[in-house]
């Protein structure tokens, strides 16, 4: 949803136009919708030709862009990955973890007594059950919640910002009579560089 206004106003033989335009974009990923300004201020002159109704006008300015610079949301677990097995691959992650478990008791359990007593191999023996355990406990988490759709996402927080807010624009504009005008505009420097061209017509209201 958005909504613009354009207020204009003459000065010295030409003019002053201040356009803005504000949106708000709502899609279900998001938390909150995400808050878009953009500010174009335009002087320019406008001269007109012999032929009635017809003039061109040309002006320079400025573009500027600002938005909400926070986004935060989730997204379905299936979705980040369409046609995975991502089950597949988690009920895969888990027979490894136990499959090494075993083997980390079965290399302490042949150890001797004097041997389990050594510090380097109780403090191996702790690590590997420290991350074994870990990693069982998340491939539980992420196991439970693939059971349930509604429940398995991904939270996301993104902070963003523009390189460059503001960049220059020139542009012009032909009306060939009081209903057909062509316009064309290009905005450079910075890091941000646009084109627009257009055909308008005006109804005779």
């Amino acid at each position: 949803m958005g909504i613009g206004i354009t207020p204009t106003m003459g000065v010295g033989g030409g003019w002053i136009a201040l356009d803005m335009n504000f949106a708000w974009t709502d899609i279900e990923a998001l938390d909150k919708p995400v808050k878009t300004f953009v500010f174009g201020p335009r002087f320019g002159k406008s001269f007109k030709f012999k032929k009635p109704q017809s003039q061109i006008a040309v002006w320079a300015g400025g573009f500027r862009v600002q938005f909400s610079s926070e986004t935060s949301g989730s997204l379905p677990l299936i979705d980040l990955f369409p046609g995975a097995d991502i089950q597949g691959k988690v009920d895969g992650a888990i027979s490894n973890v136990e499959e090494k478990q075993m083997n980390v008791d079965e290399w302490w359990n042949g150890l001797s007594n004097i041997e389990q007593a050594n510090p380097v191999n109780k403090a191996k023996y702790e690590t590997a059950n420290r991350v074994l355990n870990t990693a069982g406990e998340v491939l539980n988490g992420i196991d439970g919640a693939l059971n349930d759709e509604q429940t398995a996402t991904v939270q996301y927080s993104l902070d963003k910002a523009l390189k460059d807010k503001w960049n220059f624009i020139i542009g012009g504009q032909y009306q060939l009579n009081k209903h057909w005008m062509i316009r064309a505009e290009y905005g450079f420097l910075g890091s941000r560089e646009q084109f627009l061209t257009s055909l308008q017509y005006r109804f005779g209201l």
